[in-house]
């Protein structure tokens, strides 16, 4: 039984898979290792430089520099830092941020997550699943009304999120006045879980929300209907028909070989939108990761912005691979071995 588990066609490839992606996440730690430390400056002259602007006197800022120098391990060789660096974070140890000195990283970034994955998830499975049904009907409907849809949906798909984003910021937050325009929450609001608080950021919540829900919407209709229309032109639907089968029951055959393709661009797409929430974060001040990581980067918050990147790689590899098994689950060729 274990024997069979082992050499299981299934089995190979979600092993296949963990390993490719155990090793995309060594590389993509080592560039954001490397990356920041390749800037022409560093967080101990920054930190220096405020305090320098800061009015403070009496202080000797070179054996200040040399402490911080000392203390966060500036004065190694890259590759020794490159280790020590290692271990810490095998560790769980993402150190102290240098902006919030000295919190340290781990709490910043809990405190930020949520925010980040109560945009990404709903809009990826709702956007998914919706605008799939509404590019099956649209394909279903067939004429004008479906050609209307096709055209609708791909002016939705191709719209800058962002630019949309500001353009729902005008109308609706500046002129109509229905929604806030800036931030997560209210100025003066203790984050809790009060009714008053939720709904408060929800208030906040639903801008962001449709910027990113119109396009991806738009993006899985597009796609849907041209999958469909395909499928209904081929051999097995007609046939169906000639037998009697009514064009509900051959729809629900087309549907369903459709969706596979769908599901193939699922990780593309959901890369792209983890992309787009940085952008979106910071246009409309959502305090999620993306809004942190820009903050990280100005003030050359090195644990910082690690930090960040290391969340935002565990979520884009963690949701790409749940996102290859469940195809596996899907898709009876990957799970019987017949795709190979």
């Amino acid at each position: 039984m274990m024997k069979s588990l082992f050499t299981h066609p299934f089995t190979k490839f979600v092993a296949k898979k963990a390993v490719f992606y155990v090793i995309v996440a060594f590389v993509a730690m080592t560039f954001i290792f490397l990356i920041p430390r390749l800037m022409p400056s560093n967080p101990v002259d920054v930190m220096i430089a405020r305090a320098s602007t800061s009015g403070q006197t009496g202080v000797n800022m070179a054996a200040v520099r040399q402490f911080y120098l000392n203390y966060f391990g500036f004065n190694k060789s890259r590759f020794d830092q490159y280790i020590i660096w290692w271990d810490q974070t095998l560790h769980g140890d993402l150190g102290l941020s240098f902006h919030y000195w000295p919190t340290p990283v781990v709490n910043i970034i809990m405190e930020k997550l949520p925010f980040t994955l109560a945009l990404v998830f709903p809009v990826l499975v709702i956007s998914f699943f919706l605008g799939n049904w509404i590019g099956a009907k649209a394909a279903y409907v067939g004429g004008k009304r479906s050609e209307f849809i096709y055209f609708f949906s791909v002016f939705c798909n191709r719209l800058p999120s962002f630019w949309f984003g500001m353009v729902l910021v005008l109308v609706l937050a500046v002129k109509a006045q229905l929604f806030p325009t800036y931030g997560g929450y209210s100025f003066g609001l203790i984050p809790s879980w009060s009714p008053t608080f939720f709904v408060d950021v929800l208030r906040h919540y639903i801008l962001p929300f449709s910027a990113l829900l119109v396009v991806y919407l738009g993006g899985w209709a597009t796609g849907m209907r041209s999958m469909v229309i395909h499928e209904m032109d081929s051999g097995y639907v007609r046939y169906s028909e000639q037998l009697g089968f009514r064009k509900k029951k051959s729809m629900s055959y087309a549907e369903r070989n459709a969706i596979l393709p769908q599901f193939t661009g699922l990780n593309l797409l959901f890369n792209a939108l983890i992309g787009e929430t940085v952008i979106i974060e910071n246009v409309f001040g959502w305090p999620g990761i993306g809004n942190l990581w820009i903050q990280a980067v100005y003030s050359v918050d090195y644990p910082l912005i690690f930090g960040c990147f290391l969340i935002t790689m565990v979520v884009v590899i963690l949701g790409n691979f749940l996102i290859d098994i469940l195809y596996g689950f899907i898709d009876p060729r990957i799970r019987t071995g017949g795709g190979r």
